[in-house]
C-alpha cells in the first residue's frame, strides 16, 4: 500500500512539475495569462511524451519523494524520543536489565509484541545483549499491537516483575510460536517456575495498563507503528538513534556509535 502511495504520487508530482513548466511557456505568449483548452491539451501531450521517453524521471521522484518521507519520520521519531528518554529509561515503566545494567554507557530501549515475528527473530541477540556486554542495558517496552492476546501476554510479563522473573518469561514467550493464548501461557509460566495464581492477581494492578498506555503514547508521538523499534542512547544524552524493524547490523551499529560518543565525552 505505501509504495502503490509513493508511485502515485511520484507521478502525480512529475504531471505537476512538467505542466507548470511547460505551461509557464506557453503563457508566457497568452494575453490574460490563462490557458485555453487546446494550450492545456498541448501541455498533456508534452508532459505525456516526456515522460514516455525519460522514464527514469519517475524513478528519480519516487526515490526522492520517498527520501524525503524517510527522513521525516526519522526526525520525527528521534525528536519524541528525545523528549521522553527519561520516561522511557524509567524502570518503572518497563523492565531493565543487562549485564551490570547499573554501569551501563548505552542503553536500548526496546518496542515490541509477544505476536510479532520479527521481534522473535531479534530476541536473540537482544538476550546476548542482557547477558554479554556490561556497557548495555536492554529497556523492554510492552506495546501489544498484533493480536487481543498480546494485550494479555504483556500483562502477564509486566506481573511477572512481582516474582523477579520477566526476563525469565519473556525469552521463553519470544521463543514461543504461534498465538500465545491463556491457556499456553499459563503452560510456559508454570514451566519456568512462576506462580500463574499471583500472575494473575499482580495483572490486575492499576500500574500494568498505565504502563502499556504510556508506552503507546511516545510510540504514537514517535510515529512508532510496527515492531520491532529500537531507541539506542548514550545514558549521557550525547548519542540517540532509532532503528524501526529488525535490521541487527544497524542496531549493533548504532550501540557502537552511542559508546564512541560516551567515551568521546
Amino acid at each position: 500500500m505505501r509504495i502503490k502511495f509513493l508511485i502515485g504520487a511520484a507521478l502525480i508530482g512529475a504531471l505537476i512539475l512538467g505542466a507548470i513548466v511547460s505551461g509557464y511557456s506557453v503563457a508566457q505568449t497568452s494575453p490574460n495569462g490563462q490557458f485555453s483548452e487546446k494550450q492545456e491539451d498541448e501541455i498533456r501531450v508534452i508532459v505525456r511524451e516526456y515522460l514516455l521517453d525519460n522514464p527514469e524521471v519517475i524513478i528519480e521522484a519516487v526515490n526522492v519523494y520517498a527520501q524525503r518521507e524517510r527522513e521525516a519520520e526519522i526526525a520525527q521519531a528521534e525528536t519524541a524520543a528525545k523528549a521522553n528518554i527519561s520516561t522511557l529509561l524509567d524502570e518503572k515503566n518497563g523492565f531493565v536489565t543487562g549485564a551490570k545494567p547499573a554501569n551501563a554507557k548505552v542503553a536500548v530501549v526496546e518496542f515490541f509484541d509477544y505476536h510479532c515475528g520479527f521481534c522473535k527473530t531479534a530476541a536473540g541477540l537482544v538476550q546476548e545483549m542482557t547477558r554479554n556486554d556490561p556497557e548495555v542495558k536492554v529497556v523492554f517496552r510492552d506495546f501489544p499491537i498484533l493480536k487481543p492476546e498480546s494485550v494479555y501476554a504483556a500483562e502477564i510479563a509486566l506481573a511477572a516483575r512481582k516474582q523477579g522473573k520477566y526476563g525469565k518469561l519473556h525469552f521463553a514467550l519470544m521463543n514461543t510460536q504461534g498465538t500465545l493464548t491463556k491457556e499456553r501461557i499459563r503452560s510456559i509460566a508454570k514451566s519456568n517456575g512462576l506462580d500463574f495464581a499471583a500472575l494473575e492477581k499482580a495483572r490486575t494492578d492499576p500500574s500494568i495498563p498505565t504502563t502499556i498506555n504510556e508506552t503507546h503514547r511516545i510510540a504514537s508521538e514517535m510515529g512508532v507503528d510496527g515492531t520491532p523499534a529500537f531507541i539506542v542512547a548514550a545514558v549521557d544524552g550525547s548519542y540517540l538513534k532509532v532503528i524501526t524493524g529488525n535490521r541487527q547490523p544497524d542496531l549493533l551499529a548504532a550501540i557502537e556509535e552511542a559508546k564512541g560518543s560516551y567515551d568521546a565525552d
